[in-house]
């Protein structure tokens, strides 16, 4: 310790646990601490994550031309005479009597057509799910999942009302009610996307799920809500699928999660461990030569 009071050359603290008067101890030892990352406020935190779902939809080619569509039509639906737009939408639901007599043209107008405009909200939705889908598994996955949640809920809805009228338990004039919209595909797309929510948020995102698609059926009892929950199914499933690939992908036990090796494949993956068969050849450098065992010491 220098004469002044301050600190030593060589930067070592005096013996009587003093500290120095100018606080350059104080200085250098806070220099070479690496000052932590600034916690971003809410607004940057909004900020980004606009910015992040801004870009995902301009690249998503799939959620842009599918909205777009959907849009373009209900502007034009708006635009008709009240009963040109009903004749429009009876000849493109997706219910029983267009179901039997038209199919394929059923199932894909009925994803097109909006019953009223106010179900753009849903298309704003829309196309952000499908394209954070589209930016996950790419351009192809994401079609045969959207194509997925239209055709199974909609084919499910058509059984069930079928088995109503014959049973006896539904109006048969049920069969030629209007199911359109887009809610099916995006009920089926927040359902694989559950896959890619972080762990502590999944939980509450699946339940915000199931308030919006299933809870809603326990009052209603539409024919729509068994829909919703079929294609809400659809989605889950494929998550569940996705999310085990992508597991078996990146782990080097395939389908086996890593938890269930045995010990004995531990024990060879340690670092330094021989390989195969080398702990058992003779003259290997690491033997199996314990006591009781071939070329071992006795037992006392």
């Amino acid at each position: 310790m220098t004469d002044d009071g301050g600190p030593a050359p060589d930067g070592s603290v005096p013996r009587d646990g003093s500290l120095p008067r100018d606080g350059s101890l104080a200085r250098d030892a806070g220099s070479s601490t690496p000052r932590a990352d600034p916690v971003p406020t809410r607004a940057e935190v909004t900020r980004r994550a606009l910015a992040d779902v801004g870009r995902t939809v301009r690249r998503s080619d799939v959620a842009l031309v599918y909205g777009g569509l959907v849009t373009l039509g209900a502007l034009v639906m708006a635009f008709l005479p009240d009963a040109t737009a009903e004749a429009v939408t009876a000849h493109a639901s997706g219910n029983v009597d267009n179901l039997r007599a038209r199919p394929v043209e059923a199932l894909v107008l009925s994803a097109f057509v909006l019953p009223h405009p106010s179900n753009l909200v849903l298309v704003v939705a829309l196309v952000v799910a499908v394209a954070y889908l589209q930016r996950w598994l790419g351009r192809l996955a994401a079609v045969v999942v959207m194509v997925a949640g239209q055709v199974v809920a909609s084919l499910v809805v058509g059984a069930v009302i079928t088995t109503g009228i014959v049973r006896g338990w539904f109006s048969p004039a049920l069969a030629g009610a209007e199911d359109v919209g887009v809610s099916y595909v995006l009920a089926c797309v927040t359902g694989v996307l559950v896959a890619r929510v972080p762990s502590r948020w999944r939980w509450w995102y699946l339940g915000a799920l199931v308030a919006v698609w299933v809870l809603p059926g326990v009052w209603l009892r539409s024919f729509t809500d068994v829909g919703h929950a079929t294609a809400l199914t659809v989605g889950l499933a494929v998550a569940y699928v996705v999310s085990r690939g992508v597991e078996a992908a990146t782990s080097p036990d395939g389908w086996r999660p890593p938890a269930r090796r045995t010990r004995a494949r531990q024990v060879d993956e340690r670092p330094g461990a021989p390989a195969g068969d080398e702990r058992h050849t003779p003259g290997a450098s690491v033997r199996d030569d314990g006591p009781g065992r071939p070329g071992g010491p006795d037992r006392p």
